[in-house]
């Protein structure tokens, strides 16, 4: 795992807002487009991104789903799901491709006279135990895509990231594993391979536990997201929303790629997935860049660089989705955009040199 860490050097086009560094958006964007790997017969499987997906249960099997399917839909190799034995059948049905584990069980599965503290400990010891099997299999985890507040289901969530944490796999914290980070900070404190994907309810739910107020007459969001995650020190927030805030404390992003304006659910799912791969393939540049010592290595942190790709595709598939499907837009129908939109914003032109005259579509 790259340890180093990387900090942005301000450009002459970086400017301030009420105190805090934005960045300049071209120079980022070109950034983001050399981590891209490129589509070529001497890859092997696994090199461009191996992830994974912890969520799904009982009530809860679509957004797991989207997640990990979006990451093979973006031009990730393998993407697997850990989930319950009761969700695990389903999530198979919907595909063949994923590769799903139905190692957890939920605390209605058991009586209450069953679920002791030794046999709740002993679940969650093992539970943890079959995921972190995978740790050294995987460029990436997301927590939280269809998890639900089991508290059982919580409790193996909450082991998961504090191992995950310990062998610094990166991950990307979405849903309820917000939730669990809102209650306790400290799982994420300080932890800088972590991308936070709040929405504006889970934003407010963190801010209020790390004592930013979101009331009063100063009420900017750029300021306010900055503060929270000066208080978390380490992990890159995305705050989703009309244009999508990136921030890591010292940087601070807007990805304001033109969207559709339908807002069905599991958008928020696809954009994991598709953040988990770009932080797969820019921790594999920057690794590989660093051993050969004839590339420039990027000065952005790693983790900004991977957000402002998963958010500009993400954006970009529901715009060219929306454009086809208008009002009748569905999760599913971004999805099939997501290839699409990456050969778009990143990889027309060495595409065209590939043999196609034409960019696969217009955003």
């Amino acid at each position: 795992m790259l340890a180093r860490q990387y900090s942005k050097n301000l450009s002459a086009d970086t400017h301030q807002h009420g105190g805090v560094i934005i960045s300049a958006l071209d120079e980022i964007k070109s950034e983001v487009k050399r981590v891209i790997p490129p589509l070529s017969d001497d890859r092997f499987k696994g090199q461009s991104g191996k992830v994974a997906v912890l969520g799904g249960c009982r009530e809860y099997t679509g957004p797991p789903y989207f997640a990990a399917i979006s990451a093979l839909k973006v031009g990730g190799d393998l993407a697997h799901v850990f989930c319950t034995a009761s969700a695990a059948a389903v999530i198979k049905i919907y595909s063949p491709e994923l590769i799903v584990h139905p190692y957890f069980s939920e605390s209605t599965d058991y009586k209450d006279v069953e679920l002791t503290e030794e046999k709740r400990a002993s679940i969650i010891l093992e539970a943890t135990a079959e995921v972190e099997s995978w740790f050294t299999r995987l460029d990436c985890l997301v927590v939280g895509p269809g998890l639900g507040r089991d508290p059982l289901l919580l409790d193996i969530a909450r082991s998961v990231i504090l191992h995950a944490r310990e062998a610094q796999l990166p991950l990307v914290l979405d849903g309820d594993a917000l939730f669990l980070v809102a209650r306790e900070p400290e799982l994420v404190q300080g932890y800088t391979q972590c991308v936070l994907t709040p929405n504006l309810n889970e934003f407010r739910r963190l801010a209020s536990t790390m004592g930013v107020s979101l009331h009063g007459p100063n009420n900017d969001r750029i300021k306010k997201i900055h503060d929270v995650v000066l208080q978390l020190s380490g992990p890159t927030m995305v705050s989703k929303g009309p244009v999508d805030v990136i921030c890591d404390g010292k940087t601070t992003v807007v990805c304001s790629t033109q969207a559709g304006a339908r807002r069905c659910g599991s958008q928020g799912d696809i954009l994991t997935g598709c953040l988990a791969v770009f932080v797969s393939w820019t921790l594999a540049f920057l690794e590989n860049a660093a051993k050969s010592g004839e590339v420039v290595l990027p000065e952005y942190n790693p983790m900004i660089l991977a957000s402002f790709g998963g958010c500009t595709v993400t954006r970009a598939a529901s715009a060219c989705a929306f454009a086809i499907k208008r009002r009748s837009m569905l999760a599913g129908d971004m999805v099939e955009q997501m290839g699409n939109a990456v050969d778009v914003l990143f990889d027309a032109a060495s595409t065209m040199a590939q043999g196609n005259t034409e960019p696969a579509g217009r955003i």
